[in-house]
């Protein structure tokens, strides 16, 4: 029934052992050794299929899922900025103001993300002074709200405070809704 004779012989030398030819497959030819050449060392043969796929191994890539686009790095707050100065003219900016001897920056223009919320706030000198007023949208269900302005604001700054929350939810519901950030 088997063969009483063993496949290998022990007293073969392993170094003389010629495993391709065991599993009836063709040696591989090798190159000759070129010093300091690492194309050398990663040569692949392309008709042997598990060179090819242990090749692929070597390879990281991210699989993209479907619909989904790869991003630039650059952070949402800083395309929101962008939107709201775009959304933000200085007539309408002066309209809002409490007085007529304001100057704005619009290049301070800062937006920060709080959990849910966004505030933005910029720079306007007034009287030689800096002031940085601000406004918050809060992110609602599936939506974008305005928070109310703070109690203790001034009068005269509701209307600014309005005019800011205003540009940011514009520029926030340009970008989606909450549940897509």
């Amino acid at each position: 029934m088997f063969s009483e004779e063993p496949l290998l012989t022990m007293d073969e030398d392993d170094d003389d052992l010629d495993i391709y030819a065991a599993l009836g497959l063709n040696a591989p030819i090798e190159d000759a050794p070129v010093a300091n050449n690492l194309s050398s060392a990663l040569h692949i043969d392309p008709t042997d299929p598990l060179a090819a796929f242990m090749d692929d191994d070597d390879e990281e890539e991210e699989p993209l899922l479907f619909g989904a686009i790869s991003s630039p790095s650059v952070p949402v707050e800083e395309l929101l900025a962008i939107l709201v100065k775009d959304t933000l003219g200085d007539a309408q900016l002066h309209e809002s103001l409490p007085t007529e001897n304001v100057s704005v920056n619009l290049d301070s223009t800062h937006i920060q993300k709080d959990r849910d919320a966004y505030h933005l706030s910029l720079i306007i000198e007034m009287g030689g002074e800096q002031i940085r007023p601000f406004a918050t949208v809060k992110a609602s269900g599936d939506t974008w709200t305005p928070m109310e302005p703070p109690k203790s604001l001034h009068q005269g700054w509701i209307p600014l405070y309005q005019s800011l929350a205003k540009a940011l939810t514009n520029a926030l519901m340009q970008q989606g809704r909450p549940s897509s950030f």
